[in-house]
C-alpha cells in the first residue's frame, strides 16, 4: 500500500491536519567517575509519526480503515509519502564509486554540507510513473532502460552492461540522482476506536506510525 498523510483528510477544512514527527537517535553513555564516554548505536535515526483526523468524512473515515485492516494492526508494513520529507536532490545523492562497481544503492545526506551530515539508504523508491528519477555519471545525464534499471522495492541501480557505462565502474566515478522515496512505516497499535462527533463526521484519534525497514 502507499499512502500520503493528506489522502484521506475532508478537503473542506483545507487539508490540515495535527502531526508530530519524532526523531529518535540511540546513544550508549559510559560513566566513569565525572567523565563519560558516548557512543552512537545507530548511524541513522528512527522516525514516529503521531497523526490526529478530526474531521473526516465517512469516505475519509473508511479509507483510514482500509489501511488499517489491511496491515492488521501493525502486523503488516506499508509505504508512508511524508510531505516534508519524500524527495533527494543530485545535491543530497552524491555516490563516489570503487572499481568494479555494478550496483549502486540510492542515499540520501541529510544536512550534506555541515560537518553532522549522515547517510541514508533509500529503498522504497517512488516509481518512474510517479515521479521519474534522474541518475547523472561523472555529470552526463544517464536513462533509465538505457543504461541502468533501478528496482523501486530495494532503491538499487543496476548498470546494464553493453552501454555506457558498460556495467562495470572505474574507481572514482561520481554517481548523483533526483528522485523521490517512500518511509517503510507500521502503526503502532493493534486496536482502533471509531468517534463520531457529529452525523457523517468522525475522529481518527491517537494514530502512531512507526518507520521500520
Amino acid at each position: 500500500m502507499e499512502i500520503e498523510l493528506r489522502s484521506f483528510i475532508n478537503p473542506r477544512y483545507g487539508e490540515q491536519y495535527p502531526v508530530r514527527v519524532e526523531i529518535q537517535w540511540a546513544t550508549d553513555v559510559v560513566s566513569y567517575g565525572q567523565t563519560s564516554q558516548r557512543n552512537q548505536l545507530w548511524p541513522q535515526p528512527l522516525r514516529h509519526w503521531y497523526i490526529s483526523y478530526d474531521a473526516l468524512t465517512k469516505v475519509g473515515r473508511d479509507k483510514f480503515l482500509e489501511i488499517f485492516n489491511r496491515a492488521h494492526g501493525r502486523a503488516r508494513t506499508f509505504l508512508l509519502a511524508d510531505i516534508d520529507d519524500f524527495s533527494c536532490t543530485a545535491t543530497e545523492c552524491s555516490i563516489t564509486t570503487v572499481a568494479a562497481d555494478e550496483t549502486t544503492q540510492l542515499i540520501k545526506s541529510y544536512y550534506p554540507t555541515e560537518a553532522e551530515t549522515w547517510d541514508e539508504d533509500k529503498k522504497k523508491i517512488r516509481p518512474s510513473d510517479i515521479y521519474a528519477p534522474s541518475v547523472w555519471l561523472n555529470g552526463a545525464a544517464k536513462t533509465e532502460s538505457t543504461h541502468f534499471t533501478l528496482d523501486d522495492t530495494t532503491g538499487i541501480i543496476n548498470w546494464m552492461a553493453g552501454s555506457a557505462p558498460n556495467g562495470a565502474m572505474a574507481g572514482g566515478e561520481v554517481i548523483t540522482a533526483d528522485y523521490h522515496f517512500y518511509f517503510n512505516v507500521r502503526f503502532d497499535f493493534d486496536r482502533h476506536v471509531d468517534i463520531k462527533n457529529i452525523p457523517e463526521h468522525w475522529q481518527a484519534q491517537g494514530i502512531h506510525l512507526v518507520e521500520d525497514e
